[in-house]
């Protein structure tokens, strides 16, 4: 990827509503993102009877259960397949986090996505990495809550042949995070042990967090979108709106600009700039034909267009073949 991988996070936040949801991909497109990511999950598969809530769910839907919060925000397979078309006819990837092996399943059947997106509460959810390994397709691995040797025990099974084409992200899983809790270099050490490409999967509130990542070199940033931070369920207050989606996209857009090529590149701006910022080696007094320049004939001042101050021992001792007056700069046609 030549510029950073920009994924939506829809989730749950369109409450079960396809209209919604098929709005939010419309109004993502626009704004320049490559994928909009969705959940999938059947809640009977995947919450035990002795599930339970973290706290910033409780504060965002108090009166359900994991199992019936869950249920309320999912939309159907066949929904999922319209997502799926409307994606592809507004110019985004659709991407689905699968969070049990039936969902997971009818994804790898029924639609087309460039990536298996792995959330952090499946790091180690032995079934759906063996699962997603045998696929032919690339992978994007969240890494919340998991230490370097729980990260290295996912990579080696979905690696095992070492031939998978795997991005993994840093992600601290808190909803918001603090800033103090963000340690972007533990991305980079990601990045130095594992060898892959890597990005941020960012619960931040603001854009200082994604924007600094991409400058570190991550290739892949996820963030969690809305379409009103005020709306019932539990991921709303720690998304981005729309608008500030789009400003994340523009910073970003920009940010791939600057960071270019390793290549130093002059354009013709700069060398203009050059002639009139650099010094060339000038004459302190009149010279006339055949004499020998010696040190106390020549200062440094601008332009820049002729010999560079660091060539001084090139024109010290050399014979002048055209007089020069007092006050210019020396080229080469006046030397022998």
């Amino acid at each position: 990827m030549n510029t950073t991988y920009i994924i939506a996070e829809v989730g749950p936040n369109h409450n079960g509503n396809i209209d919604q949801a098929l709005n939010m991909v419309i109004s993502l497109a626009e704004i320049g993102v490559d994928a909009v990511k969705f959940q999938l999950n059947n809640p009977e598969n995947c919450y035990s009877k002795d599930s339970f809530k973290p706290s910033y769910q409780k504060e965002n839907d108090k009166e359900d259960s994991p199992l019936e919060m869950s249920k309320k925000y999912q939309l159907t397979f066949d929904e999922h397949i319209k997502l799926s078309e409307a994606c592809s006819k507004y110019g985004v990837d659709y991407l689905c986090t699968a969070f049990e092996m039936e969902s997971l399943q009818f994804l790898t059947n029924n639609i087309e996505m460039p990536y298996y997106k792995i959330p952090s509460g499946e790091i180690l959810t032995v079934d759906m990495l063996e699962y997603i390994a045998k696929q032919d397709k690339s992978i994007i691995l969240s890494t919340g809550m998991a230490s370097y040797d729980e990260i290295n025990e996912s990579f080696q099974i979905l690696n095992k042949k070492g031939d998978k084409d795997i991005t993994i992200l840093h992600c601290i899983s808190n909803y918001p995070t603090p800033a103090e809790d963000v340690n972007l270099n533990v991305m980079l050490e990601i990045k130095a042990r594992f060898n892959v490409p890597v990005g941020f999967s960012d619960h931040t509130i603001g854009n200082d967090a994604a924007i600094a990542a991409v400058a570190l070199g991550a290739k892949v940033i996820e963030k969690h979108v809305t379409y009103d931070k005020n709306a019932e369920g539990p991921d709303h207050k720690a998304s981005a709106t729309i608008p500030e989606f789009a400003s994340l996209v523009r910073s970003i857009r920009n940010v791939d600009k600057m960071m270019g090529v390793s290549k130093k590149i002059f354009s013709d701006a700069e060398l203009e700039i050059k002639k009139a910022a650099r010094k060339s080696i000038v004459t302190t007094q009149y010279l006339p034909k055949g004499h020998i320049v010696s040190e106390t004939d020549i200062c440094f001042k601008r332009p820049g267009f002729g010999f560079q101050p660091i060539e001084r021992d090139k024109i010290i001792g050399k014979k002048v073949l055209k007089e020069i007056e007092a006050d210019r700069v020396i080229l080469e046609e006046h030397l022998q």
